[in-house]
């Protein structure tokens, strides 16, 4: 497609708003992406993946859709449901110094609380994916927490899924000393089988001493495609744990950018990808530790069968005055098939003398020692394997340290091995 053509079509489906600032920061993503268009395989982020499939579906915008939500993952959550894009339903008694609503509700009532804030995250603004959503946005949530707010309910999103393209558009504020767990759950509906995009985008703003933890559940569809963009910045001794469940959609990107801004923040990210018959999953990472005495972590493992294809690109950049900096990286993928296909390209960018960096990476094969020791003593092969598989990843589910949470990611792996 021409850029006239993107064009054409961006100016039949860019929302209306009478607000100015949001009308030109949509009209401002809408040139952008026109100018570029979808990244090709050219694109050195983008080699390893193919984003053909998604071009029929980026003007297919969802219409929503009337649901029966399925039950919450998190008993006693505070939860917001949102189907083929739209809000549909939110919680009520929220607790004090706590917003949670959705983004066109907010923009309508409220919109000088995000005024500065949404799409204002540089390292993503030029980005041709995140541009898109940016100009087709219609909702998404929104959650602000005020300084020294502790939410002790986890906080569930769940993004239900039929048809069309949709585009979520999501942002985090977090006062100083405000903490909170959220989960985004991606989820395609029972009666749908047919293809459909998501493109989402979670800004996120950690002040001095905020703590995070977001985990993110990607269940689509198997025929559908499902991109996400996730950016942050943290400021002196803020803290975000994130974690990324990847189970459905036939192609899937997960783009992380984090910018370490304040001494003493920290950052972990931590991923499982499940893949099986044709699924195509990409992991990409750019750690950016802008000041010194920073760290993060990223540990991301994978498990294909069949003809699975999956991607780690992880960098960690150290910029010049970063001095006392801890980056690692480590991506372990396990092969169940001589079809199946993994490329990881771990990256370190180093500009400064006082680091402790590293990163590794490992494709393998299951343990056939292992597997046949477990057989002599009377394990069952589909069982055996299952406990080795467990074995190869249950060290990054360990990140998780709450117990609710884990539980639900437990179940979910343990029925995809069972499958």
């Amino acid at each position: 497609m021409t850029s006239e053509n993107y064009q054409a079509q961006l100016a039949e489906n860019v929302p209306q708003t009478d607000l100015p600032w949001l009308a030109d920061m949509r009209q401002g993503a809408a040139d952008r992406f026109a100018s570029t268009g979808l990244p090709d395989r050219k694109v050195e982020a983008w080699r390893y993946t193919n984003l053909k499939p998604i071009r029929a579906h980026l003007f297919d915008l969802s219409l929503g859709q009337s649901v029966n939500p399925p039950p919450a993952l998190l008993a006693d959550s505070l939860r917001l449901v949102f189907a083929d894009g739209q809000l549909v339903s939110c919680p009520d008694n929220l607790p004090a110094g706590v917003r949670l609503d959705g983004m066109a509700r907010t923009l309508a009532e409220d919109p000088g609380v995000l005024n500065g804030h949404l799409h204002g995250i540089q390292a993503i603004r030029d980005l041709p994916l995140p541009a898109l959503n940016n100009a087709l946005s219609r909702d998404g949530y929104v959650l602000i927490l005020e300084p020294g707010v502790k939410v002790a309910e986890p906080i569930e999103i769940l993004f239900l899924s039929a048809t069309g393209a949709t585009y979520p558009r999501n942002l985090i504020l977090a006062g100083a000393g405000a903490q909170a767990s959220i989960v985004e759950h991606y989820l395609g509906t029972d009666d749908c089988d047919g293809d459909y995009l998501v493109n989402s985008v979670t800004e996120v703003y950690a002040a001095t001493g905020a703590r995070l933890k977001r985990y993110k559940i990607q269940q689509d569809n198997p025929a559908t495609s499902h991109i996400a963009t996730l950016a942050g910045q943290l400021a002196a001794d803020a803290v975000l744990e994130n974690f990324d469940l990847n189970l459905g959609a036939k192609l899937a990107r997960s783009e992380i950018h984090m910018a370490l801004q304040g001494k003493g923040a920290d950052v972990s990210l931590s991923g499982v990808y499940l893949l099986r018959d044709k699924q195509h999953c990409d992991n990409a990472i750019l750690m950016d530790h802008v000041v010194g005495g920073t760290n993060s972590h990223q540990d991301y493992r994978g498990i294909l069968d069949d003809k699975a294809h999956g991607v780690f690109q992880g960098k960690i950049t150290v910029q010049p005055d970063a001095q006392g900096i801890e980056g690692h990286q480590l991506n372990r993928t396990l092969l169940l098939s001589d079809r199946a296909e993994m490329d990881s390209k771990p990256e370190l960018e180093i500009r400064a003398d006082d680091v402790k960096c590293s990163h590794g990476a490992t494709i393998g094969e299951l343990d056939e020692t292992g597997l046949f020791y477990l057989r002599t003593r009377g394990i069952p092969e589909a069982e055996a394997r299952q406990l080795l598989m467990t074995a190869f990843i249950v060290e990054t589910l360990g990140h998780i340290d709450d117990d609710a949470i884990r539980g639900v990611m437990d179940a979910l792996v343990s029925d995809w091995m069972a499958a």
